[in-house]
């Protein structure tokens, strides 16, 4: 079955469903923790952020944003950030609820919880 939403009126549907889909009380995020073997540098990724369902033990990942300073210069990434990066599940269920038509309210609604600006979706 399909539905007709004019065009007014999709960027409140998003929004609704982003809200029910990614339940703002339990989206957790963090620094994701590096290793390099051959340096034995360590540290938290500063630029780059994961969103998780519930706890990090169960990691529910749906989402990851990175910054510029993540990509090296010239890189693909670099031209298009900062962009967020969602897991195919999501984007699956996105996809076949609006099509292509859920990434700028993504965006918008992403920088609104979150306070971090959004050019890309990949």
């Amino acid at each position: 079955m399909r539905y007709i939403i004019t065009e007014s009126r999709i960027e409140e549907a998003v929004t609704d469903y982003l809200d029910e889909l990614f339940d703002i009380e339990n989206l957790n995020w963090t620094h994701p923790y590096y290793y390099h073997d051959e340096t034995g540098e360590e540290g938290e990724y500063e630029d780059r952020i994961e969103f998780y369902i519930g706890d990090y033990s169960d990691l529910d990942t749906c989402f990851k944003w990175y910054d510029c300073d993540y990509f090296i210069e010239g890189s693909y990434g670099r031209k298009i950030c900062p962009m967020v990066s969602i897991e195919p599940e999501y984007i699956r269920v996105l996809n076949g609820y609006f099509g292509n038509l859920w990434h700028e309210p993504f965006k918008r609604w992403f920088s609104l919880h979150f306070d971090l600006p959004v050019k890309a979706i990949e």
